[in-house]
């Protein structure tokens, strides 16, 4: 069960807490489409254990959300988006490194 936060900056807070999981945040927040963890378990060379569960701690948390699914390898693999979460955080961007790009 995902800690709760009542103060989106809290929440963010928590999220940014771990290296991978601001990484991930970053790469969702750059992205005009869905990714699936596999695709950034491939991008990051992390192994897709460790990506999917960060993945669904940014989605339990609000960040991404599921967009689609498809199958993939006997597997169904899910693709995931951002939220509009970053940008009801002042300082979001900054704290990811993406101050100067549009929302």
């Amino acid at each position: 069960m995902p800690a709760k936060f009542s103060d989106p900056g809290d929440r963010l807070v928590f999220l940014l807490r771990h290296p991978l999981r601001k990484q991930l945040l970053i790469l969702y927040v750059k992205e005009d489409g869905a990714l699936s963890p596999k695709e950034l378990a491939d991008y990051t060379k992390e192994p897709l254990v460790n990506v999917s569960l960060h993945v669904r701690v940014l989605r339990d948390h609000g960040a991404v959300e599921l967009v689609t699914t498809r199958p993939a390898r006997g597997a169904i693999e899910h693709l995931y988006k951002a939220t509009t979460f970053v940008d009801e955080v002042p300082w979001a961007r900054a704290a990811l490194g993406l101050r100067g790009e549009a929302a």
